[in-house]
């Protein structure tokens, strides 16, 4: 079956649909073939999540950039591999650290199995993005190394930061620069380079992504809040019950009623009824409205970005990908 584009880069032009979505297809195919291991049981753990489903966001962002070179260089393939590797790996470890019991509505493997299980998964998935990492060359192997140094950076500070309500915006904005943006700024980057795209492209690409991943977890912390079960996934307020204060959040506890919402998170991440109360707090539009204009300045940012690349249907879905992000979490109309 061949895999969606996701929606905001639905036939921005027909061929580049066309030709994004056959090489997904090859990407899905060499990621099975990737986590293929000896041991039957880390044969299965390791394709769990792969199997459960994802967007293959960050290798499309991959395959995309690859358009600002040569896009048909057969190395964005294996470089879309490793990147999807790396991004599956820091879901098993986020799993074990949130003790979450589902994934892509599927059990999460610390849940069905242990989380040693789930820890040495994820550790081999970052062990086989290295390997073909290697395979691509040094300059490659050394960018993949350095996003994941970042990635496990922002996440001790993620975890350092959990329950503290004393945080500013801009130390929650640092972590999730490292957390989430490191990794869609470096596929961006990898794109270019795989592709051999013009130098000053690259850096381009590489600061549209960071932009990109700032406005996707910003809008994904605003829909935690404010979309429905059926559209999570999962029960709204997990971010809160985890003892993450996203952006919405810190607003409220600077607000008119920030004393009250104090006092409901002094004991620590609120569930049941504190975890109403605090919700119906935030939930008021001037905190959304507030954290909805950080995801359009993002926006904004990786479109003015996007107007110092060759025009072409590839900057074109690059553009509306951004859009997208804000449409979503009712930032901008769709």
């Amino acid at each position: 079956m061949s895999r969606r584009m996701i929606p905001g880069l639905e036939a921005p032009d027909p061929a580049l649909e066309r030709e994004i979505r056959a090489r997904l297809d090859e990407v899905e195919s060499a990621l099975e073939k990737a986590v293929r291991a000896d041991s039957d049981m880390l044969a299965e753990t390791a394709q769990w999540l792969l199997a459960a489903g994802g967007k293959r966001f960050r290798p499309m962002l991959v395959l995309l950039s690859g358009y600002f070179g040569d896009p048909s260089d057969p190395r964005l393939v294996p470089g879309s591999v490793s990147i999807e590797l790396v991004h599956q790996a820091t879901l098993y470890h986020d799993d074990v650290i949130d003790e979450a019991d589902a994934r892509h509505a599927v059990q999460s493997a610390n849940a069905r199995w242990s989380n040693t299980v789930a820890i040495l998964t994820g550790d081999y998935l970052f062990a086989k993005a290295s390997e073909i990492s290697t395979e691509l060359g040094t300059d490659i192997c050394a960018l993949l190394a350095r996003t994941i140094a970042t990635l496990c950076d922002g996440q001790i500070r993620e975890v350092e930061a959990a329950g503290r309500i004393e945080q500013s915006e801009t130390d929650y904005l640092d972590i999730i620069r490292r957390k989430t943006g490191a990794l869609i700024a470096t596929s961006c980057r990898l794109g270019g380079m795989l592709s051999d795209a013009p130098p000053d492209a690259l850096d381009v690409l590489e600061q549209y992504g960071e932009a990109l991943g700032l406005a996707f977890q910003l809008s994904d912390d605003i829909m935690d809040l404010t979309a429905s079960q059926q559209t999570l996934g999962k029960e709204p307020g997990q971010d809160m019950r985890e003892g993450v204060y996203t952006l919405p959040v810190l607003h409220a506890l600077g607000g008119s009623r920030g004393s009250e919402l104090r006092a409901v998170l002094q004991d620590g991440p609120p569930s049941g009824d504190r975890l109403d109360r605090a919700l119906e707090i935030v939930r008021v539009p001037d905190h959304l409205g507030r954290a909805r204009a950080a995801v359009v300045s993002e926006v904004d940012r990786a479109h003015a970005l996007t107007e110092r690349l060759p025009s072409g249907p590839a900057r074109t879905a690059l553009g509306q990908l951004a859009e997208f992000l804000a449409a979503r979490c009712g930032a901008r109309e769709s």
